[in-house]
């Protein structure tokens, strides 16, 4: 009877160990990383830092058909297998603004217009019925030789009859790379990655792009000034005092965060910049040389206004740097956080602001640039366009609605949940350890037990 008791006990502690390991390999966590040890993973970001959806695709022409479209241009060191992106923000159909978002992958060919004339090595269409996380990345049947690829993303549903405006928002984060490596349409940057094939003595699997190779080492752009909460204001005749620029370094350009048009579909939310060496004096500093100049046209709604300066703005001076609207186009900026680092200025018109709008830069290294160009003659005051402007600032009820602007926050992850996600993947390695011995534990027990029976019994 002892004997049968003790095959008994063994035979349910084996059950009960094959049990515990079937349910904790259902509850293992799913890895985000590729499991394939042939794959690497190349992010444009900084994987471990939030993400923002801040690059809008919804802009619509008069017929109501959508416009929002944005491609990046990247150059991989490796046979390419996916392409992915780690969120999309995007409709909901509860307020029936769900929508179709294309991705496409292309061969890259001379310049983007003629590659985006070609037909893609990858393309398909995503319904989204909703906000979205963890956006499934694209793979190929079989792997794309390493080179370089223009990725492009297309909103494809218009507004609707009843006038709802379908979206969808690509995240962004600070991107590890400059635009020598990567190259963004108007409304860029956003973030994504890449799957490569893991290649021996390659430590960064995104190379400089054809063409792209750089007199100067552009970095990558950085934020100087988040967005903060006092909304978004119309631009007439805006300028920022920048601080000196480093030795061996030149401002090489500078951004407004996500700078509005409230939907201005014109065609004409147009800009004019130009830079002089600051004096300490607004007037002053105007009846300088003009070191650099520049026009934006046709910006596209809540995109970055990115203006490049090359190597006007360089080391050892402040510069006045100049934007004036250059159209009747509505166009703008939103307001950064109050905390506005030491050396930058901003003004309106000749009237010095107490805050400063949302602001990326990006620095390069130049080393030494030799003597600075001859001052030519003085220059006469540069004047404002001297047509007045027809349109008049946008009223409070054309800029986005307090509701809208909700929807454009990114979704928030819960750092507690997330530690306790850091917890259950550090010690998930040890589930299968404990399951073992656990069951070597229990068959040694059920031994020893039918042995003490039979001594007992002999």
């Amino acid at each position: 009877m002892k004997k049968i008791t003790a095959l008994i006990l063994v035979l349910m502690m084996v059950l009960s160990c094959f049990a515990t390991a079937s349910f904790a390999a259902e509850e293992a966590p799913v890895e985000d990383e590729p499991v394939d040890e042939t794959t690497v993973r190349a992010y444009t970001y900084d994987e471990n830092t939030a993400h923002s959806p801040s690059v809008w695709l919804n802009t619509f022409d008069e017929d109501g058909n959508c416009t929002g479209t944005d491609y990046v241009i990247f150059n991989c060191a490796a046979a390419l297998k996916g392409i992915g992106l780690p969120e999309v923000y995007a409709g909901k159909s509860v307020n029936l603004t769900d929508c179709d978002v294309r991705f496409e992958l292309f061969k890259f060919d001379t310049d983007a217009e003629k590659t985006l004339g070609t037909t893609p090595l990858f393309s398909t269409d995503v319904y989204f019925d909703g906000d979205r996380k963890d956006l499934p990345y694209f793979t190929f049947s079989e792997p794309l030789p390493a080179g370089q690829y223009l990725f492009r993303i297309t909103q494809l549903t218009g507004i609707r009859e009843d006038g709802e405006k379908p979206y969808s928002v690509l995240p962004i984060n600070e991107m590890k790379y400059s635009e020598s490596q990567l190259e963004f349409d108007q409304r860029g940057p956003f973030v994504f990655f890449i799957d490569c094939e893991k290649t021996e003595g390659v430590t960064d699997y995104f190379l400089k792009l054809g063409g792209k190779e750089e007199a100067i080492d552009i970095q990558p752009e950085k934020t100087i000034i988040a967005r903060g909460s006092g909304g978004a204001h119309p631009l007439f005749e805006y300028a920022i005092v920048t601080p000196e620029v480093p030795d061996g370094q030149v401002l090489f350009s500078l951004a407004l965060v996500e700078a509005p048009t409230w939907c201005n579909a014109n065609g004409d939310s147009d800009i004019m910049f130009e830079v002089y060496k600051w004096t300490g004096d607004y007037e002053e500093s105007l009846m300088g040389d003009i070191l650099c100049t520049g026009e934006i046209f046709n910006h596209a709604d809540n995109s970055n206004l990115t203006m490049k300066f090359g190597t006007a703005m360089r080391y050892g001076h402040r510069y006045l740097l100049v934007i004036y609207r250059s159209n009747n186009g509505a166009i703008g900026y939103y307001e950064g956080v109050p905390d506005i680092p030491d050396g930058w200025e901003f003004y309106e018109g000749s009237v010095q602001l107490e805050y400063g709008p949302s602001l990326k830069v990006a620095y390069a290294l130049v080393g030494d640039l030799g003597p600075e160009p001859t001052p030519q003659p003085t220059a006469e005051p540069t004047q404002a366009p001297t047509e007045a402007p027809a349109t008049e600032p946008p009223a409070v009820t054309d800029a986005p609605a307090p509701t809208e602007a909700v929807k454009t926050e990114a979704p928030k992850d819960n750092e507690d949940d997330k530690k306790d996600d850091n917890k259950k993947d550090g010690n998930s390695s040890l589930v299968p350890i404990i399951i073992i011995g656990v069951c070597v534990a229990a068959v040694i027990a059920a031994v020893i037990v039918i042995l003490v029976a039979k001594k007992k019994k002999k």
